[in-house]
C-alpha cells in the first residue's frame, strides 16, 4: 500500500483539492470499486443512504 496526493478528489458536488490516498490491492472475497476513508466522509458532510444506495452532501 501506498499513499498518493490527488489533485482533487470529488463527491457529487463536493470537490477537495489536495487529498492524500492511500492505494494497494485489497481482496474482501467481493468485487468492490473502493473504500471511501470516514476522514473524507466527515470532511465532505456526505450523507450515506444504504438502502437506496446513494451518497449526498450534507444540506
Amino acid at each position: 500500500m501506498y499513499s498518493k496526493l490527488f489533485d482533487f478528489v470529488q463527491a457529487g458536488e463536493v470537490t477537495f483539492e489536495g487529498f492524500e490516498v492511500e492505494i494497494g490491492e485489497m481482496n474482501y472475497g467481493m468485487e468492490i470499486d473502493g473504500i471511501i476513508g470516514f476522514d473524507y466522509i466527515q470532511s465532505a458532510g456526505l450523507v450515506i443512504d444504504s438502502k437506496a444506495m446513494t451518497v449526498n452532501a450534507r444540506e
